[in-house]
């Protein structure tokens, strides 16, 4: 994905020795390095958010609800595009809209900046359609599990996302990743020591490569599969950029870390029209 200038990137200059060039830790930028397409139907959860070109990604938690980054929500009004699978066939997509920022649930902990709880919630006016069948037989729209404590979040996971590629181009159809999840002490010892990182992170990481240096969209999914379903372990926050200059750790919001404040905001929400 193209990262828009107003998330207002925040870096910090590090110096590390394993690395060709400075590195610092940023906003991904949304690459999906040595990835390969995904099947269509293979991630029906995954959502595609919109201002006229995609920005990030997100999941479908609920019929009313996408669980996000913080970060992502920096626009008054976009659209959230689902059950896409090529950007550039959208006829099996169901499209809602955000139209204020009452709409939209950003952790009261997150500050704007690279670091820890970031993690937001949107609320749709109208419901998705879920488990609705496509004419090749496919529910193009579901909802994904959150954790449910039965599990190890780490371990082997695939990551979702329309985001750039080795080439750097924009691909047309979703991409995936195998990676390898590890939690937070370990991706804190494979991180420099001024790393702002926090026990609600988790990490992708596969020593001396890079591709989980950068991967996929800001707000995307990372799932575990599970015998009981696919399990929605992490959210893409943050990485060093440039990409190409690390093979360090991708950081992801934990989202066992925050159950309970996912539980209460949706609980506790009515109508937009509701709020003061």
């Amino acid at each position: 994905m193209k990262f828009l200038a107003v998330f207002g990137l925040f870096v910090v200059s590090v110096s590390a020795a394993n690395l060709d060039a400075i590195a610092k830790p940023g906003f991904l930028e949304g690459r999906i390095i040595n990835g390969h397409e995904a099947e269509k139907g293979e991630a029906p959860f995954i959502v595609s958010l919109k201002t006229g070109s995609h920005f990030c990604g997100g999941s479908i938690i609920a019929e009313n609800w996408v669980l996000t980054a913080g970060h992502c929500l920096i626009f008054d009004e976009f659209e959230i595009v689902a059950g896409l699978h090529s950007r550039i066939d959208e006829s099996d997509v169901q499209i809602r809209k955000v139209t204020s920022k009452r709409q939209q649930f950003v952790h009261e902990g997150y500050d704007g900046d690279v670091g820890p709880n970031d993690i937001g919630l949107i609320y749709v006016d109208k419901p998705f359609k879920l488990n609705a069948l496509t004419r090749d037989g496919t529910a193009a729209v579901a909802k994904v599990d959150l954790p449910s404590g039965k599990f190890e979040s780490t371990g082997k996971g695939k990551l979702y996302g329309w985001g750039r590629d080795n080439s750097g181009f924009l691909p047309n159809i979703l991409n995936t990743l195998d990676v390898d999840i590890i939690g937070y002490e370990e991706c804190k010892n494979a991180l420099p020591s001024d790393a702002p990182i926090d026990p609600v992170n988790i990490c992708s990481y596969t020593p001396d490569a890079i591709d989980g240096a950068c991967n996929g969209d800001s707000g995307g999914p990372l799932v575990r599969v599970t015998p009981d379903g696919t399990e929605l372990v992490g959210i893409v926050s943050w990485g060093y950029v440039p990409c190409t200059a690390s093979a360090l750790p991708s950081v992801y919001t934990w989202t066992s870390a925050f159950d309970k404040w996912v539980e209460e905001t949706t609980n506790n929400y009515g109508t937009p029209s509701q709020l003061v």
